[in-house]
């Protein structure tokens, strides 16, 4: 039986592989990727490695695909998510070969078990096996016979096939199992025909045809008698139920249980999108007197996705579920990855909005798991969609030599989340450290970058949003989250640690109590009466003893019961008043992050109008300078005109005793030199063409920028102590 189980190569068609591929990948990723089977190379499927179709599809995606690993990774990744019964429903190839290979099941007493739907495969893989060299035009047909088998037909011999056309070849074909041709099997079976036989009368391509219809004949006819003797085998005889196992946690879906038990009130609470669960102790508490067969079904993930579950009894290819708690982490991924939102809108409030519309579907108050129909979380993604005239960034690749936790704050800040999330590299260290306690190889590759960014940026909306914690909590999700600590997860622990004492200090108590008890006395009739009689009081006794105890353990469990009960409802009033509190606190953080930068913005202008006050100050000081400059000027002009009016002969002659009572600081180094001048300021020379400041007082003569300075700190003329207004 176990050859049977894996699907052969011949069976495998990279059309089924593709489309595999698109829905294991996020759904930006899928537009750079997507390629028809006709730019597949022309080699068969089956010479050629599922690697180097993988590796096409890398190429075509480019750096998006870092994300995936390698092209080994991302096929492991996919082999798993893509191996669920019906999966062809799942990825719509009705038309295809069956690809994913039968699943053995066990119930609780380790019996072996097949899905139905899984048989059909195995008998695939039986004819596959049996003859041989089967062509694939020949493998389609019995597979979409075995997918919609409803009844006989009557089979034609193949050599009848030398005296038809095309035409009448066709609905040869189409004879061998009516119920399959749809308007596209009708079209791919004439083109197969056509191509092949062209209205050509010649042998070769007759032979080819009948060969497939010889193949497919018999096939179809073996598996009718199959069915038709072995129908114990297709019969639903034993109720069943799938018992789903997700770590430490059991349960079954209740709309499965209600199927095999009858009550129909187990169905209440379901919607069209949603199914809840009963755990596995309130079934056996309620149904375990029942004849019932649980069937353990293990709930199975990939990396980036969840294998998606199949509603029993329905056939649509919309009847797919996945846990709650992982349609919470495919759309996040979308979002933060795919999409890359948080790169792109201007304010969290942005995020907020949009999520408000589908926060109602992670149902908060639900403690026990359940599933959402996968076609929801589609719907999901359309209303998260914003337009954003931002451009984000791509994660770069990591170093050769691995990636460390300043390289990972260093790509948050490269990617901008800084400005949406001011406090995402306080979580950079936590996340680093656990991405790397979980690396594939010796160094941290631009997969675990991807990963690191991912989380980082999940972990700043958990805090912002408080009922995603509690709902990540309630699901059982909070383990599976690198580098995150759930508080509701530790006031658990806490609580159960204190029952735990209490329950030992109430046994001690107990056991005390019972050796403390008093011997009680009996008659002194007879020797053997007396022994008797004390050994049924010590009985006595001790039977009282031990239904006081019983009694006593019982109250207590009862009153520790009732105080978790209220200790739990004190918790979630105090979860929910927590809850409420880190949202307000989020706000006035948030508010307080604009009015920092409301105060950022007024000190920014003030700053600006400050130094263009002192440019200012600096134009009138040169402006005044200039002025009195040109007075001085005028001035020795004037001067010039009423000396050479008085006196003629001396406009060449400076008297040096005038000069020097002018000025105590001018220097003449010869009677015919230019006039020296040093400034009291900074005591140096004052060169001819400097700008310079004279007092109005005194009419002393300064640097300008020492003026300036100096009339920071003074209001004095250095010279001659008087006030100066004028400067």
């Amino acid at each position: 039986m176990s050859n049977y189980l894996e699907i052969p190569d011949v069976a495998l068609t990279p059309k089924c592989l593709h489309k595999e591929a698109m829905a294991y990948m996020l759904e930006k990723h899928r537009s750079s990727s997507r390629m028809s089977v006709e730019t597949y190379p022309s080699r068969s499927f089956k010479e050629m490695k599922e690697e180097e179709y993988i590796q096409i599809l890398k190429d075509k995606a480019g750096r998006r695909f870092e994300m995936y690993g390698t092209v080994g990774e991302f096929l492991k990744n996919l082999k798993i998510y893509s191996r669920f019964s019906e999966s062809y429903r799942y990825f719509k190839t009705p038309n295809e070969p069956y690809q994913a290979s039968p699943i053995i099941y066990y119930n609780l007493d380790n019996g072996e078990y097949i899905q139905k739907s899984d048989f059909y495969a195995v008998l695939q893989n039986i004819i596959c096996l049996k003859l041989g060299n089967i062509s694939v035009q020949a493998l389609s047909i019995i597979s979409v016979h075995l997918k919609n088998r409803e009844s006989e037909t009557s089979l034609e011999l193949s050599r009848e096939l030398f005296t038809l056309n095309s035409s009448q070849i066709i609905e040869k074909f189409k004879a061998l199992a009516p119920e399959i041709w749809n308007d596209e099997n009708s079209l791919r079976l004439k083109f197969l025909v056509e191509n092949a036989f062209h209205d050509n009368l010649t042998a070769m391509p007759r032979l080819y045809l009948g060969n497939n219809y010889s193949t497919a004949s018999s096939a179809i006819k073996s598996i009718q008698k199959l069915i038709n003797n072995r129908r114990n085998l297709f019969d639903r005889t034993v109720r069943t139920v799938r018992m789903f196992e997700d770590g430490t946690e059991r349960f079954v879906m209740k709309a499965e249980l209600s199927d095999v038990t009858g009550d129909v009130s187990l169905k209440s609470d379901d919607k069209i999108h949603v199914l809840h669960t009963m755990s596995m102790q309130e079934v056996m508490r309620n149904y375990g007197h029942l004849n019932i067969e649980f069937i353990r079904y293990p709930v199975l993930r990939a990396k980036h996705r969840a294998v998606p579950i199949r509603k029993l009894g329905s056939v649509g290819p919309l009847d797919f579920y996945v846990l709650a708690v992982d349609a919470f982490f495919e759309l996040f991924r979308s979002i933060i990855l795919g999409a890359k939102m948080f790169q792109k809108i201007e304010s969290f409030e942005e995020f907020s909005t949009s999520f408000r519309e589908i926060e109602k579907d992670f149902m908060v108050e639900c403690k026990t798991p359940f599933f959402i129909r996968h076609s929801l979380i589609e719907h999901m993604k359309l209303k998260m969609k914003f337009s954003s005239s931002r451009t984000a960034k791509e994660v770069r690749n990591a170093k050769k030599d691995g990636l460390t936790h300043q390289n990972l704050k260093n790509e948050l800040k490269h990617l901008g989340l800084v400005d949406i999330f001011p406090e995402i590299e306080g979580h950079a260290e936590v996340v680093y450290r656990h991405v790397d306690s979980v690396k594939k190889e010796k160094f941290l590759r631009t997969c675990d970058l991807f990963d690191a960014v991912e989380q980082c940026q999940l972990i700043c909306v958990l805090n912002r949003i408080p009922n995603l914690k509690i709902f990540l909590h309630n699901q059982k999700g909070c383990e599976r989250f690198l580098g995150y600590e759930c508080e509701h997860c530790e006031k658990e622990k806490d609580a159960q640690k204190s029952l735990k004492n209490l329950k030992i200090e109430s046994s001690n108590a107990s056991m005390l109590k019972q050796y403390s008890q008093p011997a009680l006395s009996t008659p002194n009739d007879c020797e053997k009466c007396s022994e008797s009689s004390k050994t049924l009081t010590e009985t006595q006794s001790e039977l009282k003893m031990s239904k006081d105890q019983l009694k006593e353990m019982e109250k207590k469990v009862l009153d520790t019961e009732k105080e978790l009960s209220e200790v739990k409802k004190e918790n979630e009033k105090i979860v929910q008043s927590e809850a409420k509190k880190t949202e307000e606190l989020a706000e006035m953080k948030e508010e307080l992050s604009k009015e920092k930068q409301k105060k950022r913005e007024k000190e920014e202008e003030i700053l600006k109008a400050s130094k263009e006050n002192e440019e200012l100050e600096k134009a009138i000081l040169k402006l005044t300078a200039g002025n009195e400059a040109n007075e001085n000027k005028i001035q020795k002009l004037l001067d010039g005109i009423t000396n050479s009016s008085t006196n003629n002969q001396k406009t060449n002659q400076i008297d040096e005793k005038t000069i020097e009572e002018s000025t105590s600081t001018t220097s003449v180094s010869s009677k015919n030199a230019p006039l020296v001048i040093d400034c009291l300021i900074c005591s140096s020379q004052i060169k001819s063409g400097q700008e310079v400041i004279r007092c109005p007082l005194c009419k002393r003569r300064f640097h300008s920028n020492c003026a300036f300075k100096w009339r920071k700190d003074h209001t004095q003329c250095p010279a001659c102590n008087g006030d100066l207004p004028g400067i």
